[in-house]
């Protein structure tokens, strides 16, 4: 099955995959060498990495909400100063990149899908280069006519958001319009 390569949530796609890989070979290797280098002090000095490992740290609130009119609290953070937190899911319309602000708020409307979806957080160094990822998992339902739904979920109390988005499929490319028809 061939992909065309360039279209704009691949390559974010292929970024997010590369950097859970690295990130998961990083962390078992620097977990098999503490584990061995603790059998002596030497080893275990040597073992210790010299800076921490950046990491990123995600929270979706609620862990779920209704179709048409539902509101989702997405606080990103990174652990590295001047990291910019990119945000992606297929709820969005196209990944968020947000360098002063961590909270996100997606607005959801009526053309979402119920199901399961995934939230990335990638956090990107000056060079956009990833450098770590965090992964969050939310529900929406559809509210059925006929039964008493339990109310929607609030947000949190202390919840501002910086950037506020609207769920739904990206917007359709313009076509050029042709001369002389």
């Amino acid at each position: 099955m061939a992909t065309n390569i360039d279209q704009p949530g691949d390559k974010l796609k292929r970024t997010i995959a590369a950097a859970i890989a690295a990130v998961t070979a990083g962390t078992s290797m620097w977990l098999a060498a503490s584990a061995a280098g603790a059998a002596t002090a030497a080893g275990a000095t040597a073992a210790r990495p010299g800076s921490p490992t950046p990491s990123a740290t995600l929270r979706v609130v609620p862990g779920w909400t209704y179709q048409d009119g539902g509101k989702l609290a997405v606080i990103a953070g990174c652990s590295r100063r001047g990291d910019v937190r990119v945000i992606g899911s297929k709820l969005l319309p196209r990944p968020v990149r947000m360098s002063k602000g961590k909270n996100l708020l997606i607005k959801l409307i009526g053309k979402t899908k119920p199901g399961k979806y995934t939230i990335a957080l990638l956090c990107e160094d000056k060079h956009q280069v990833p450098d770590s990822v965090d992964v969050k998992s939310v529900r929406i339902y559809t509210v059925l006519g006929a039964f008493q739904p339990p109310d929607q979920p609030f947000l949190p109390d202390h919840f501002t958001p910086d950037v506020t988005v609207s769920a739904g499929p990206p917007p359709a490319a313009a076509h050029p319009k042709k001369k002389g028809h």
